[in-house]
């Protein structure tokens, strides 16, 4: 006892009345409940595969899809400079001529970069061979002659001479022409071959060499029909003869027995569980191998339910 005669412990330095604590077994439940989330946490991050098995990262997987970005520069900045060309040409000025330098250097340098970010793009596979082939030869010649027309002009800027207009402005314009007809083969690669004339009418897609293709015989069947629609509109632009992503197929039933990059076909008939066009649809959204990706129009529940019952059905033709 202190000299008030109270003991030390109920001074109000520590002192808690013995009907004030709180019951050890209720003390150590409330502790459980607020570490519960967290040992649940835990416990999924340790089960899930995303999370304890991240990808390596990759500058080739990081960087190639930014040649989509930065694909239409050079064609703009190509646009501009033949379009002042001509304006030059029909009236001479000397303040257009450093413009249109100005124009050809950013080109070049944006015609590079796209090259550059091309190649790593399509180092990740999945695209038809013949129409990549062609993409990269007229590209690749498009921005050898827009180096060339830039160099050209730049020195006739310096020490103009007698015809070098006539050369620069043919080396320029094939060289446009060609990272045209570049672009053309990107679409195709991106969209299909008949991205411009599949709603063409008979006689122009006649002549643009796509023409109405006939429906298969099962399209007797509106059930058979839906799922082809469906496949057609939603699957088949990265899924295809030019384009096979995660290397599967879905234009025809054949090639979508064949396994893709993951070792499972993309069409397994009977077992929609070994389907990997199953899987894909039924990955939510933000996954990164959800189909369709991002900016794709998503199958409708409705949809997805056709999909599996004509996959368990043997997914017939």
């Amino acid at each position: 006892m202190d000299s008030f005669g109270q003991h030390p412990e109920e001074t109000g330095c520590g002192y808690e009345p013995e009907d004030a604590r709180m019951h050890p077994v209720l003390r150590h439940s409330l502790w459980s409940l607020l570490l519960l989330p967290g040992l649940c946490g835990t416990a999924w991050a340790a089960t899930d595969p995303a999370a304890t098995v991240a990808a390596p990262f990759s500058w080739q997987q990081f960087l190639g899809p930014f040649h989509m970005v930065l694909l239409h520069l050079p064609i703009g900045f190509l646009t501009l400079v033949a379009l002042l060309e001509l304006w030059t040409w029909r009236k001479p000025s000397t303040e257009r001529r450093q413009v249109i330098q100005f124009g050809l250097v950013l080109g070049v340098i944006a015609t590079g970069l796209t090259m550059i970010l091309g190649y790593l793009r399509a180092s990740d596979g999945g695209y038809d061979e013949l129409t990549l082939q062609s993409h990269r030869g007229w590209g690749i010649a498009g921005g050898a002659l827009v180096a060339i027309a830039c160099a050209l002009h730049a020195l006739l800027l310096k020490h103009p001479a007698p015809g070098g207009l006539v050369g620069f402005r043919l080396i320029l314009f094939t060289g446009f022409l060609c990272l045209s007809v570049a672009g053309h083969h990107g679409g195709s690669l991106t969209h299909g071959t008949g991205l411009l004339t599949e709603n063409a009418p008979d006689l122009l897609r006649s002549w643009a060499n796509h023409p109405q293709e006939a429906p298969p015989a099962s399209s007797n069947d509106p059930a058979l029909a839906a799922i082809r629609s469906v496949l057609d509109q939603k699957c088949v632009s990265c899924h295809g003869a030019e384009k096979q992503k995660g290397g599967l197929r879905l234009d025809t039933r054949t090639a979508a027995l064949a396994a893709g990059d993951s070792s499972r076909p993309a069409l397994t008939p009977g077992d929609p569980g070994r389907s990997e066009i199953v899987r894909a649809i039924l990955l939510p959204r933000d996954h990164d191998e959800a189909m369709p990706p991002e900016g794709k129009e998503t199958l409708t529940p409705t949809e997805i339910e056709a999909i599996i019952h004509w996959i368990q059905t043997g997914a017939p033709e």
